[in-house]
């Protein structure tokens, strides 16, 4: 296997049509799918009239560094995931998708993080490879939250709810608003499986000010501690995080949009107290005194 002294360097050989040495880099799982002939070919045709390549996100996620690259046009994405041996486990390339209005357009209102003590962004951030969300308006600058130790959300096993740090942990409102939908009593699911047809799982839906509309999913079953029409305040505890709906394991969704109706409402970037914008790999905390 060839072996790179960082992988910041990769981007720069591979440009160079160091195609047989990045290609040699990459697992054999990688291998078995794309075949150097393919690899050489689909590289030199991506590269034409590319002049270089610039680091937009790195993170680290589940044991993987992820890298993300954009030519100088912005039209270009290069995608590239390395393990702790700096083997490339994922490589792919493809076109470079923004949406520069919405993504100028932030909340009139501030927010919190929806969480007490220390969580970690899953999925957060304005492009697809750091959020998975983000091609879709209704959920363009959503977060999916999780919680963390030693870079596992589990403990011993990840077969039963109770494992996973998140599960039934608290979970407060965002800012001060009037609550204008809660479903509750959907079972939690069993870590693995989803829910297709209850998507948000347990739900509650909160109306701020500006015609805001903060929405926060997954919640556990029955844990749910607000009703429709009650005021809430910031850091008010409203429920516990859950495994509802369509989720693979315990965490929160949480999103901004211009409308309470989760299907058709559009989501909004969010402009938080503490003046950060997580993205994935961040790992954060609230101070909602």
């Amino acid at each position: 296997m060839e072996k790179f002294s960082s992988p910041e360097e990769v981007i720069d050989i591979w440009l160079k049509e160091g195609y047989e040495k990045v290609y040699d880099a990459t697992s054999e799982e990688f291998q078995k799918i794309v075949t150097l002939e393919q690899f050489i070919e689909l590289s030199t045709s991506f590269n034409n009239g590319v002049k270089n390549y610039q680091l937009e996100t790195k993170t680290v996620l589940q044991n993987l560094t992820h890298y993300v690259w954009l030519d100088d046009k912005r039209e270009k994405a290069v995608v590239a995931s390395f393990d702790t041996f700096n083997q490339i486990q994922r490589f792919y390339l493809t076109p470079f998708t923004v949406f520069p209005k919405t993504d100028q357009q932030y909340t009139k209102n501030k927010y919190i993080m929806p969480i007490r003590d220390e969580w970690f962004v899953f999925w957060g951030g304005t492009n697809e490879f750091v959020n998975y969300h983000y091609l879709y308006e209704g959920q363009r600058y959503a977060y999916d939250l999780v919680k963390v130790q030693d870079g596992q959300s589990y403990q011993n096993s990840p077969i039963r709810n109770e494992n996973f740090y998140a599960f039934d942990e608290d979970i407060i409102a965002p800012a001060d608003g009037k609550v204008v939908t809660v479903v509750d009593g959907i079972k939690d699911n069993v870590p693995g499986e989803m829910d297709e047809h209850n998507p948000a799982g347990n739900y509650v839906v909160i109306e701020h000010a500006n015609n805001e509309f903060s929405m926060i999913a997954h919640f556990k079953k029955d844990s749910i501690l607000v009703k429709s029409g009650e005021i809430v305040t910031a850091g008010q505890l409203i429920g516990k995080c859950g495994n509802s709906g369509n989720s693979s394991e315990a965490h929160i969704h949480f999103q901004v949009m211009d409308a309470p109706d989760i299907v058709n409402g559009k989501s909004i970037r969010i402009l938080f107290k503490d003046g950060k914008e997580p993205i994935q790999g961040d790992t954060i905390s609230n101070s909602y005194e």
